[in-house]
């Protein structure tokens, strides 16, 4: 009995199966993950079925979502059978999708990172949302954010922190934290979030992937809970430049293909430099000109030749002041109004004050506007004039150089400790232009240092999108900077000799002796269980078929037989023309 006990306690008893694939999804693309749904190797089922595995091994560690899609399995099923009749309408069709927790998804809550808004469920999909599920996406979860979308150093909620996708010690910064995490650790494929200064920018930088701010109004903001309604707009969170342009595509109202933009050369693309955004040696105290860490400047430097390389021509200014004023005061009434769609017995910012399921400073929002339309008065008249008066200037500005874009760091300093963040400073330009005039502008990896991200960010004019793909897949080109994380690896290991099977298995496919064969490795792909020792037998009946492959064999055998035949009568024939001959 005591050895029974020894032996129960020796086996752990935390061990989970998670679901095994051909292929290693955690760096696949997503026009790379429906070439193997195209080959067989995947199907939309087992595809969400990986992620989800990845979710419960890790979203633990990160925090990184609130909410999982119970039926997304199968959503997933019913994407199979629709591929399997009719093919599938998009790039993105069946690919799992995380959306942040302030952009409404029928029959999930929108929380905004509250946990009083907990039954707050939209009667439907925001406009963007109902663009991806139309094109067949599945909305795996919903993230983790700073809660009502406040802070950018860092993503706190009623739900807790989200951590960096690199090392939980620092943060994920925010305010879509979640999201941003969620694609950097391989929890989806790619995510949706938002940004009112520096929201999507900023945390896909701090973990290592790219981030889209779109222009102003190319995007729907129905269905999405603002923080800033002249400067929110949703965005794309991806690990590649083309899975961006690919999901951009499909939500924006725009008929442009960004991805015919993609590229390897910059000839003649102009990209300025503003030299107080990267100055290392400086004493001031703004976010955008204050100091930059020398291994940032150096970064920058490096990336700055890379751009040459490419064929862009450099200039470098001096600044570029606009006119900063933030102005939040309609978010109130806003929020208030968008609580009418919804389940939520909360029914206005007031209730959830009272109710007191929330962590931020929502209280000083609360008062006269949110029962007064604030957009009526001379105030927000005047703050509007304020970001007209600075498109001006930021066109004038561009115009004047003939700049295509405009390249800065997107956080010019050592990444935050977690323990840090709530109150040391966020150095960064990305707030000082594009949210201010409502321009595109794009992170993507530039660098690490220590085993974290940094990003490199790049601004345009308004619609100007297709122009930040072309600067953005040149220099991921050269790069190539996306890493999985090294504390959320594969769960599942590729067994060495898989390759050689599968490669087997593409080149004879189509070939009919190969036919017996072919069929026992596409049974063994239909019902894949990383048996090396299968794999090798597979190998090894490709690679001598002969004698394994008996149809073959039976018609060699037949072929000798006539041969043999036709020769013994040849030579009869022959002796009996030889033999008249000689009589």
């Amino acid at each position: 009995m005591k050895k029974l006990l020894l032996l129960l306690l020796l086996i752990p008893l935390n061990v989970k199966a998670y679901d095994e694939a051909i292929v290693d999804i955690n760096n696949l693309s997503i026009k790379e993950l429906q070439e193997y749904v195209d080959k067989g190797y995947l199907t939309y089922e087992k595809i969400t079925r990986l992620y989800l595995d990845r979710i419960d091994a890790y979203n633990e560690q990160y925090n990184a979502l609130i909410t999982i899609n119970e039926n997304a399995i199968e959503e997933a099923k019913k994407l199979d059978i629709e591929y399997k009749k009719n093919g599938r309408s998009s790039l993105i069709y069946g690919l799992p999708v995380i959306v942040k927790d302030n952009i409404d998804v029928k029959g999930l809550p929108t929380t905004n990172g509250a946990k009083g808004l907990l039954d707050s469920i939209p009667y439907e999909n925001s406009t963007v949302v109902q663009k991806l599920v139309d094109n067949g996406a599945i909305i795996i979860a919903k993230s983790n954010m700073d809660e009502f979308a406040f802070n950018a150093a860092y993503s706190y909620s009623s739900f807790g922190y989200v951590y960096n996708a690199h090392n939980t010690d620092y943060s994920s910064y925010g305010s879509s934290g979640g999201s941003a995490v969620g694609v950097a650790s391989n929890l989806a494929v790619y995510a949706l979030g938002s940004d009112t200064g520096v929201s999507v920018r900023v945390p896909s930088s701090a973990n290592g992937v790219i981030g889209i701010r779109p222009s102003y109004d190319i995007i729907s903001g129905d269905g999405v809970i603002k923080f800033d309604s002249t400067r929110d707009v949703v965005g794309v969170i991806t690990k590649y430049v083309e899975d961006s342009a690919i999901v951009l595509d499909i939500i924006d109202n725009k008929e442009t293909k960004y991805t015919d933009y993609l590229t390897t050369s910059l000839e003649g693309v102009k990209i300025g430099v503003i030299k107080g955004f990267i100055n290392p040696n400086t004493n001031s105290t703004s976010t955008a000109y204050g100091k930059t860490d020398k291994f940032v400047y150096d970064m920058m430097n490096e990336s700055i030749e890379e751009l040459k390389s490419l064929g862009a021509e450099i200039i470098y200014l001096d600044n570029f002041y606009l006119n900063y004023r933030f102005d939040a005061t309609p978010m109130c009434y806003e929020f208030n109004e968008y609580l009418k769609g919804t389940s939520s017995k909360i029914k206005s910012l007031d209730d959830l004050i009272k109710n007191g399921g929330f962590t931020q400073y929502i209280t000083s929002y609360n008062g006269y506007y949110c029962n007064h339309d604030y957009k009526v008065t001379s105030s927000y008249k005047s703050y509007i004039n304020n970001r007209n008066n600075n498109i001006k200037l930021a066109n004038n500005k561009f115009n004047e150089y003939d700049l295509d874009a405009i390249v800065y760091p997107t956080i010019k300093t050592e990444l935050m400790l977690m323990k840090n963040a709530r109150w040391q400073k966020l150095y960064t330009p990305s707030s000082n232009i594009a949210p201010l005039i409502g321009f595109p502008a794009i992170t993507l990896p530039m660098g690490f240092k220590n085993n974290l991200p940094y990003g490199i960010e790049f601004v345009s004019t308004s619609k100007n999108e297709g122009m930040l793909y072309k600067i953005a897949s040149s220099f991921e080109n050269k790069n190539k900077l996306y890493k999985t994380p090294d504390i959320a690896p594969s769960l599942y290991k590729i067994p060495n000799n898989l390759n050689t099977l599968l490669d087997y298995y593409e080149n004879y496919k189509d070939n009919k002796a190969y036919e017996k064969i072919n069929s026992k490795a596409k049974d063994f792909i239909n019902n894949y269980t990383s048996d090396e020792n299968e794999i090798n037998e597979i190998i090894n009946e490709y690679e001598n078929p002969i004698s394994n492959n008996t149809e073959k064999t039976k018609v060699i055998e037949i072929n000798i037989i006539l041969f043999t035949t036709l020769l013994l009568i040849c030579i009869f024939i022959l002796k009996k023309v030889i033999l008249n001959e000689i009589k």
